[in-house]
This record gives structure tokens, C-alpha cells and sequence, in this order.
């Protein structure tokens, strides 16, 4: 079996310039993607400098003085963001303190250049294939994602989610498509060498010129502390209801309504379920209504966010994950349930139709498909894990080793190969 992170390879000795909005050790996955590279980076072999936020500062400098990595001081330089935007209240304030950020860093990376060259610089962005990033052409071989956010969501599983949400992906889909157009998103891919996406739809949106470019990439969202020892009998108590989770931001495109039409449907159809749903966000109460409304409100249980260690004792505790997203590039909670040896119940879209294969879960073919018979399909899955334990467990094991086969892929010797022209 492969191990998470193992050092080898032609990276080895490469001198690498990391460029890492989101660095913050100890945290959720999407905050500490950055941290998560630079130790894989570390790990295997490279000389690897970090620059990121300022205000991360104290939390890098007191991990580094426990011991608790092999990062030294002097491999971070903190760039502030500007005073103005330091407080994101709003999405569109933290885009542009997010970008006004790369901004700052273009001018701080040539200088660190000059001084002292580096064989890559790898700018990894907050994930977004809309966000241009300023660094690209500073060294021998430029690199920057894995970005994603090109995937789309079929109509027909839209419309029932009301008028705000057709309006959204709407405004979304012509953003996604401004993104071929817009002439700093295209001296942006044009300046680097090498582009990782998460998914087929996101490498489409990239400038044609630009895609040639493109390799796939799921990043570094599974760091080793968040991999459970594989039990032996995983996969369900025989005899109690099957214990699902679903966790992540409220939000109409997560898929909570979904998640509560299919349990209802599977209710119906003689399984025994529970679900945890485990976040808060604008559809909190619109989904807690929708549980009465659809008589289950005794099988859910809405949580709101957890600490780090009261979150992953409830992830431990679930038999699978529900998560019937629309258009996740690569949903981070799939790659955790995986590491812990859960199945995943998803639709066939974005990053979570290529995470998820038959053997460690239900990926539920949804283009050409109405809603009603998505929601089937996922009760149908639920019906399976909860009425065939062996098949639980046997899928439990699948997505302990399904998600290893993520980590140990993700620093590979051809990690920085780009691809031929």
C-alpha cells in the first residue's frame, strides 16, 4: 500500500518558490491547502520558500518553535495584505484584497529572484480558475493551481431550487465564460509553463491557446494526520440505522436539498438513516424547513460548525457520506470521508464524479436525467449501504485505499514536468 507523502523522486533538490494565499497550519482543508503543499514539497526532497500572508505569521512561527515541522523560519515571507481590505466582510471585498494580494507579491518574488534563484515558482491560488495571479515567467518553469471552478450544473437539477438560484449560475455561467475573454485572466495562463486543473470542464474554460497546458490535479487538501488507521470491522454497526453526513457551507449548489429529498425517498423505501447535517450558511433554515416539510425532521440532525477536534470525532463516527453537490471541482469532504473509510453517495459532476468509482461509492449519473430521478437514484444508494452491511464494509475498505491513492499521487516525480507542446 502506498503511504501519503513519501519522499522521492526527480523533484528531489529542486529549489521551489511557493507562492500560498491559504497557509495556515492546523486548520480546515481549504485554509491550509498551501501549508499541506509546502510539507509535501519538503517531504519530497525540494528547497522550498513560502511566501504568504502576513497575518499567518504568529501561527507559522509558533508550529515551527514546537518542533512540529520541518520548515524553518527563514523559509516564510509574509506579504500584509492591503489595511483597507484586511477584514473580508463581503465575497466580492475578500476578491479583491485576494487579488490586490497577488499583486503585491509579483514585486516582493522578483526581488526574492534576484537575489537567489529558484528552479520553480508554483503559485497556488484559493483554487479559483476566475482569479488572475501575477507571478508566472519569474522562473525556468512557472506553475500555478490546481484551479477549478469551470463545472456547471445540469438545468433540470437547478429549477427546483428556486428563482435566486437560477438567477446565480446564471450571473455564474457568464463569468465562467468571460473567462476565455478577459485579458488578464489570458496574460495570466499565457505567463506559465505549466496549469493544473481539477477537472475535464475546468481545463475547457482555460484560453484555447492555453490548454495544452493543462494537467489534472486534485491538490493537496489530504494531509497524513487526517488519515484514520483502517479498522477492522468498518463500515457500520450491524443492526443500527446507517449514520450519514453531510458537512459543508449551506448553500443552494451544496446540495442539501437533495441530500433531504433522497433520505426521505430511501425512508420511504425501508431504510433505516440517519443524517447529520453539519454547517450553517443562507439555506440553514430553508433546509431545516424543508425537513418538516417533507416528515424526517426526527432522522435529521442540523449541527452547526465544529472545532477541529469535536469535527473529525463526528467524521469518525458516520458510516458514509451524502454529499450531492452540483458542481464541486474537488470537494474536500469527499477526501476526507475516503481517508476514513467512509463511502460516498455523489452525483456524476465536477471533481466528485472522478473522485468516486463503484467500488467506494455512488457517483449518480445526472446529465439527461430529470430531478426526481437523481433523488431515486441517491435513495436507491442509501436503500444499498443500509440493507448490505458486507457491501458497506467492503466499500469502507475501497475508500480507505481510493483515498491513499489520492495522497501518494499528489507529489509525484513528474510532479513538475510540464506537458509537451
Amino acid at each position: 500500500m502506498s503511504v501519503p507523502f513519501t519522499g522521492e523522486s526527480a523533484n528531489s533538490g529542486k529549489s521551489v518558490l511557493l507562492v500560498a494565499f491559504a497557509c495556515e497550519p492546523d486548520s480546515g482543508s481549504e485554509s491550509a491547502n498551501g501549508w499541506n503543499w509546502g510539507e509535501g514539497l519538503k517531504r519530497s526532497g525540494c528547497h522550498v520558500t513560502v511566501v504568504t500572508q502576513g497575518r499567518l505569521r504568529p501561527k507559522i512561527l509558533d508550529k515551527i518553535a514546537r518542533g512540529e515541522t520541518a520548515f524553518e523560519p527563514d523559509d516564510f515571507v509574509f506579504i500584509d495584505r492591503p489595511d483597507t481590505m484586511a477584514h473580508h466582510d463581503s465575497k466580492t471585498r475578500f476578491q479583491l484584497s485576494y487579488i490586490a494580494w497577488q499583486w503585491r507579491c509579483r514585486a516582493v518574488v522578483k526581488e526574492l529572484v534576484r537575489q537567489r534563484p529558484f528552479d520553480i515558482i508554483h503559485n497556488v491560488t484559493i483554487g479559483g480558475i476566475r482569479f488572475p495571479a501575477f507571478c508566472g515567467g519569474l522562473a525556468p518553469l512557472s506553475v500555478i493551481g490546481p484551479v477549478g471552478g469551470g463545472e456547471r450544473a445540469p438545468w433540470p437539477l437547478i429549477r427546483p431550487l428556486g428563482w435566486k438560484a437560477i438567477a446565480t449560475e446564471l450571473v455564474r455561467d457568464a463569468a465562467i465564460a468571460m473567462t476565455r475573454i478577459d485579458p488578464f485572466l489570458r496574460l495570466t495562463y499565457r505567463r506559465y509553463n505549466l496549469i493544473y486543473v481539477k477537472t475535464h470542464e475546468s481545463r475547457h474554460v482555460l484560453p484555447s491557446g492555453d490548454r495544452h497546458k493543462a494537467r489534472q490535479h486534485f491538490g493537496c487538501s489530504l494531509p497524513p494526520e487526517r488519515f484514520v488507521p483502517m479498522k477492522a470491522q468498518a463500515g457500520g454497526d450491524a443492526g443500527a440505522p446507517l449514520k450519514l453526513r453531510f458537512s459543508g457551507r449551506f448553500l443552494y449548489w451544496k446540495g442539501g436539498y437533495y441530500a433531504l429529498a433522497a433520505l426521505a425517498r430511501a425512508l420511504e423505501k425501508g431504510a433505516r438513516a440517519r443524517l447529520q447535517m453539519i454547517g450553517s450558511g443562507p439555506q440553514s433554515e430553508e433546509w431545516k424547513t424543508l425537513a418538516d416539510r417533507l416528515g424526517i425532521a426526527e432522522h435529521v440532525d442540523f449541527v452547526e460548525w465544529l472545532s477541529q477536534p469535536d469535527y473529525m470525532e463526528v467524521l469518525r463516527s458516520s458510516d458514509a457520506l451524502l454529499f450531492p453537490s452540483l458542481h464541486d471541482s474537488a470537494a474536500n469532504v469527499i477526501m476526507e470521508a475516503l481517508a476514513n473509510a467512509q463511502p460516498v453517495i455523489c452525483l456524476d459532476l465536477g471533481g466528485s464524479g472522478i473522485m468516486i468509482d463503484s467500488s467506494c461509492g455512488f457517483a449518480i449519473p445526472c446529465r439527461g436525467r430529470a430531478a426526481a430521478e437523481v433523488i431515486d437514484g441517491l435513495a436507491d444508494a442509501i436503500v444499498t449501504l443500509d440493507q448490505d452491511r458486507p457491501r458497506l464494509r467492503a466499500m469502507s475498505r475501497a475508500a480507505h485505499a481510493r483515498a491513499e491513492d489520492f495522497a501518494s499521487c499528489r507529489i509525484t516525480p513528474d510532479l513538475y514536468t510540464p506537458a509537451p507542446a
